[in-house]
């Protein structure tokens, strides 16, 4: 007897486990591990999707139940991705279905529908006679009675009262409820024809007289000619209307049928980098000796610590060019969504069509059919952010991940993984090579290398003796001595003008968006905070609203105080809306593009302006953070840093490391092209080691003034973080139950000082959405016991928690806010 063990699509973690299952003998030649299944589960049998994650040959049981249905001709998730998802589920504390929904497109998990429609036996007319209904269940009634197949039974939401009206009307038999699984997005398909008839007897019509048109004469060499055809095509090639091919279907010369389609994401701006380029000294020496590691068969990780504009690029194509001459995939992993059309333009220029995105801003069945191409071995490439490091390639050879510091590698959604981590975890199962890219390394990259677990290459020169961009530090303290209160200090307006004059480009780079931070009665003291979160609302003025980031809320900008009724209240703070205006109003009438959150909303929202500040369609270019990383423009030659010390006061222990790092990389897009390039740097803390070094992008100066900081602290990477966050509605029962997870953790696993644990503390953000936060820190060297620590937290919460308090664990958190 064949058997198998399933992990549900949809469990808790107190029901995810494997459960076991027999096989019917009309399924047992298809059943393999990595099928979905649907199971009857629990008392009831309710059917339930699920997992095949193991099949083997055992005794019959009796008690056993037996697999309903087994979905799939082929497995949708390889050995590999099993053994990867089980990995996950223990590592960032989630089920098996919260792990395999990471390697599968959205459009695949297989959703339960609840269909609805009226009994056939019934006499709609009799039952509205004989029963007295509610009006709420006349309306159910007609509108299914209007449906020829009935209706999902989500439709009657609306309806108030409808979940009691629906069971009662199924309770009278009058109604019945139809439950099945179904998947959202499948194969696009487009109406397309074919001859119905040979071509010898469509001939013989003809040589008879009775095909009168030359049209369907075009039509039918067409078909001849091709087989089949989309009937676009054929509307275009033959010049005939859709009433023509109505027509020859109804005289039966031709019928209608589907064909399959690809959603094609691509749409690719020509490349500026050259085919070919010849390489430096510096990148020879670096491709050489990561090549040497290519085709060795294990895990192998090297760091490519090269300048701004060094050329890492070029390097990550000639290992993924070897790779492929050793019929090998390879992954390529950028932080940001506005990096994407960038690389895969430079890719295309290489490697054509074999390459394929992965990436949110693509629809669902973009994302379904790029899936699809993958698992089927038609790319040898896939380029995305962070959720690409789950594409289904088969003999992965390498994976390179740019720009590596970035903290968007890591989910702050449950899976919290780690990309990068994640990546070490699959070139370990295959055999591969992991490629790190930065020229501002993580601190813990970084003392990875120099203590010899990943192998450090450096690059400390651009192509072509192109060099760094000059830097000027504003101190804006003199500014407001002079009197300048305006958002631009006076050499970064006048070098901002100069540009314009000298028909250059500029970037400027502020980390904050929206119009200003918060609004003040300058009357009453009146500030505009989020009624669900204690956090300011941020304003926004393109639609007049404040928002708040973390739950969304919003509400209109007051013209007069709230409170005391004053006209005395303004915005305070600077976001890049605001200076977008100032920028507008300029006299030198600067053109601008903004690039934030908001104005990249739409699928092509980053290429659109990228593409428009590449064709000089503006002068400036001004963003957040997204402006800062990896663009290559060759007619920038000054970038502006608006607020450089602004994230020196965040309330995390990499505050000092993020700082250099966007400092560093803002000022890497200036000068790329053949002209010198220039940097102005604004700040108030000008003496800080972080700006200080940020300045000559001094790598390894600030890495020896932080690390000593981090050795004293016991931060990373001399430890490991754990964070546990209880959150209710209730202050005091969030609080009482951390404390009581806090004892049972401490009395269970710190007999021997393994590692520290603070007070129970509210984090920096105390409420949001309308949920009260405490939580511990958690400082450990082995990560290996913060994972059993965690995990068994998770399992002992529910025994100890008071009301409806939550918990979220993380370690090694991407924000400690």
């Amino acid at each position: 007897m064949l058997l198998a063990a399933v992990a549900l699509s949809e469990a808790t973690r107190s029901f995810d486990r494997l459960y076991h299952y027999k096989i019917s003998l009309d399924e047992q030649y298809k059943a393999v591990p990595g099928m979905r299944v649907i199971v009857p589960f629990g008392r009831r049998n309710q059917q339930k999707a699920g997992w095949i994650i193991k099949v083997w040959d055992g005794e019959e049981e009796n008690k056993l139940k037996e697999i309903s249905q087994i979905v799939d001709e082929t497995p949708l998730l390889s050995s590999e991705m099993i053994k990867l998802a089980q990995w996950i589920k223990t590592r960032y504390f989630c089920t098996w279905g919260d792990a395999i929904r990471l390697m599968i497109p959205a459009g695949v998990s297989l959703k339960k529908q609840r269909w609805l429609q009226i009994s056939e036996t019934v006499d709609l007319d009799k039952v509205k006679i004989d029963i007295e209904l509610s009006r709420s269940q006349k309306v159910i009634l007609d509108k299914l009675a209007n449906s020829k197949n009935g209706m999902p039974e989500q439709e009657f939401a609306k309806i108030e009262g409808s979940f009691e009206d629906i069971s009662y009307l199924i309770e009278k038999g009058i109604v019945e409820r139809r439950e099945f699984f179904e998947q959202p997005v499948g194969e696009k398909t487009v109406k397309a024809v074919i001859p119905s008839i040979s071509k010898e007897e469509f001939y013989n019509l003809v040589d008879e007289g009775k095909v009168k048109s030359i049209h369907y004469i075009r039509i039918m060499e067409v078909l001849f000619s091709e087989e089949i055809c989309t009937l676009q095509d054929i509307l275009l090639i033959a010049g005939v209307s859709h009433g023509t091919v109505r027509n020859m279907v109804k005289k039966g010369w031709i019928s209608y049928t589907e064909i399959e389609t690809e959603r094609n994401p691509f749409d690719c701006t020509e490349c500026n980098i050259p085919q070919k380029p010849v390489l430096t000294g510096e990148q020879e020496n670096v491709l050489k000796e990561a090549l040497s590691l290519l085709g060795q068969n294990k895990l192998n990780e090297i760091l490519i610590h090269g300048v701004t504009g060094s050329g890492k690029t070029e390097i990550y194509i000639r290992l993924i060019e070897e790779a492929i001459k050793m019929r090998k995939s390879a992954i390529m992993l950028v932080p940001e969504i506005s990096l994407t059309p960038q690389m895969i333009s430079c890719f295309s220029a290489r490697f054509g069509n074999r390459i394929a995105i992965q990436h949110s801003r693509l629809s669902q069945g973009e994302r379904f059919d790029q899936w699809r191409k993958i698992k089927a071995g038609e790319v040898d490439v896939v380029i995305g952010v962070r959720s690409a490091v789950f594409a289904p390639l088969s003999n992965l050879g390498v994976i390179i991940i740019d720009e590596e510091h970035e903290s968007t590698y890591k989910s702050e959604n449950t899976p919290k993984y780690d990309a990068r981590q994640v990546a070490r975890a699959r070139c370990n199962i295959n055999g591969a090579l992991l490629v790190l890219g930065s020229a501002t390394p993580s601190v813990e990259t970084y003392c990875r290398a120099l203590s010899g677990k990943t192998k450090l290459l450096t690059m400390k020169n651009r192509p072509n003796s192109i060099p760094l961009p000059q830097t000027v530090l504003v101190d804006l303290r003199e500014e407001l001595k002079e009197g300048n209160r305006k958002i631009l200090s006076r050499k970064l307006e006048e070098e901002l003008v100069k540009n314009k004059n000298n028909q250059e480009q500029s970037i400027l780079f502020l980390n904050k968006r929206g119009y200003a931070s918060f609004l003040l009665c300058r009357e009453c003291g009146y500030t505009s905070k989020c009624p669900n979160c204690s956090v300011s609302l941020t304003v926004h003025t393109h639609d007049r609203q404040m928002f708040c980031h973390y739950c969304g809320y919003a509400e209109p900008i007051p013209r007069i105080c709230p409170d005391c009724q004053s006209e005395r209240i303004k915005a305070f703070g600077t976001g890049t809306q605001k200076v977008e205006e100032e920028l507008k109003n300029h006299p030198a009438m600067f053109r601008v593009l903004r690039m934030d959150m908001d104005t990249t909303s739409g699928k092509h929202g980053h290429k659109k302006i990228l593409n428009a500040f590449r064709n000089k369609e503006a002068d400036i270019l001004l963003g957040t953070q997204m402006v800062a990383k990896g663009h290559d423009f060759p007619d920038v030659t000054l970038v502006g840093i608006l607020s450089a010390d602004a994230t020196l006061f965040n309330n995390d222990y990499r505050a000092s490391e993020r700082t250099f790092q966007l400092i560093t990389q803002a000022s890497g897009r200036a000068g790329r092209g053949e002209k010198p390039g220039r940097v102005i740097l604004q700040a108030y803390n000008i003496d800080d080691y972080a700006i200080q070094t940020a300045l000559t992008q001094d790598y390894d100066a600030f890495y020896q003034k932080e690390i000593m900081m981090r050795k004293a602290m016991n931060f990373p990477p001399f430890c490991h973080i754990g964070v546990i966050v209880v959150s209710s509605e209730n202050q005091d029962a969030a609080r009482d139950s951390l404390a009581a997870l806090r004892n049972q953790i401490l009395m269970e696993y710190n007999k021997e000082d393994v590692f520290e644990c603070s007070e129970v503390l509210p984090p920096p953000i105390f409420v949001i959405r309308k949920r009260y936060r405490w939580r511990i820190i958690i400082k450990a060297k082995s990560v290996n016991l913060l994972v059993q620590l965690m995990n068994h937290a998770l399992d002992i919460f529910p025994r100890i928690k008071t009301g409806s308090a939550e918990i979220s664990v993380d370690i090694d958190p991407a924000s400690m806010v």
